[in-house]
């Protein structure tokens, strides 16, 4: 007996949807390895792979001896705000640091009672992230609003179990991206120029409900995802909520096409299993430092230095795979640093790792039920 041509039309469509992720997953490696062949061709990347080279170290070598909470966060900091000019970077960083200033603050007011509120805690999350996401694509100062959400959403979740601790989360968070911020400015500034191009033109927050519609649609799919992720992490008690919650944040915060449009069903499912294979190739590469038990502070620094230089090369790379550079360098800092002092023990990589590639992998579910459906596509092939 033949199954209905409905059931048969979604067998097709899932069948066809696996062998296009394949094909993804293919172009993706052959683009990594041929960006890794091309190590040291052009002299304008191999410079700003050696900013980021020092400047994580750098940033984590201040933290270190600041003594702040979370160490990989301004070594994070410090490599996100790098760009190709002086200029630019303390832009980007300026940019940063105002976001997680105010982020910081909102997070510091309502974690009084959001978490006695879980319906309140939901509204929230889906707010901020809705107006992170629509800002990034419509404002002249959209990373500010992007740093915004993120910190305000990492202040409110990591101050859940113990509310009281919530100002002192606030304060550390800007300290920290304070932190990697300076030290990106110091060696951006150092070796390179300072010129920097005027910022891209945007299209404002104008036109929101006509012809920028796409941008709001997107940034509601975001806000659906991120509230389903926090349920989903509730139910199965998954480790690592402070990973948890940047990949809520940053993944789902970011444009899915730079140019303000909501993309296509391709473009979705693509840096979906970019961010996939971002995080294991980043983390199995941690993996592997960590298994050979360094504990020199130096070699140490100089693991976090190239592996960084890897992964800036690949960000800035012309084979489509930039964002596969992004996240494995984001990873691999967040598996190799765990505390003030070079990791003596594998356990908590695997366990912290095991807790980012969990929720990315329920964040390419999500991405996959929410994508566009053909009729928002044949809108926007005709505008």
């Amino acid at each position: 007996m033949k199954g209905s041509p409905a059931k048969e039309s979604i067998v097709r469509s899932v069948i066809g949807d696996l062998a296009e992720a394949g094909r993804m997953v293919d172009d993706a490696l052959q683009g990594w390895w041929k960006e890794l062949g091309e190590l040291g061709s052009d002299p304008a990347r191999t410079r700003l792979c050696l900013v980021a080279a020092l400047t994580v170290p750098l940033a984590t070598t201040m933290a270190l001896w600041l003594e702040v909470e979370s160490v990989w966060w301004a070594a994070i900091s410090g490599y996100m705000t790098i760009m190709s000019s002086g200029a630019a970077s303390v832009r980007k960083g300026l940019l940063r640091m105002a976001g997680t200033i105010g982020g910081a603050a909102v997070g510091f007011f309502v974690a009084r009672w959001l978490p006695y509120e879980h319906f309140g805690l939901n509204l929230f999350l889906a707010t901020s992230t809705m107006l992170g996401v629509v800002a990034m694509q419509v404002s002249p100062h959209g990373l500010a609003w992007l740093f915004g959400t993120i910190t305000s959403i990492l202040v409110v979740l990591e101050g859940l179990n113990n509310p009281l601790q919530v100002p002192i989360i606030a304060f550390y968070r800007i300290f920290e991206v304070g932190i990697g911020v300076t030290a990106s400015a110091i060696v951006a500034n150092l070796l390179m120029h300072w010129h920097a191009d005027p910022p891209a033109p945007v299209p404002g927050w104008r036109h929101l409900l006509g012809p920028q519609w796409p941008v709001m649609l997107h940034g509601i799919r975001a806000a659906i995802a991120v509230v389903i992720m926090m349920q989903v992490w509730i139910l199965l008690d998954l480790p690592q909520v402070v990973e948890m919650a940047i990949s809520i944040a940053v993944v789902m915060s970011a444009p899915v096409i730079g140019d303000g449009s909501l993309g296509t069903r391709r473009a979705v499912a693509e840096r979906s299993l970019h961010r996939i294979l971002g995080c294991l190739l980043g983390g199995i590469g941690a993996l592997g430092v960590l298994a050979l038990g360094v504990t020199s502070f130096p070699w140490w620094l100089a693991m976090l230095g190239g592996s960084v230089w890897i992964g800036m090369h690949i960000q800035n790379g012309k084979h489509g795979v930039g964002y596969l550079g992004t996240q494995a360098a984001f990873v691999f800092i967040v598996t190799l640093i765990q505390g003030p002092a070079p990791p003596d023990s594998i356990m908590p990589a695997i366990d912290r790792f095991a807790g980012i590639a969990g929720g990315m992998a329920i964040l390419l579910i999500i991405s996959l039920m929410l994508w566009p459906n053909e009729t928002e596509r044949k809108v926007e092939r005709v505008s």
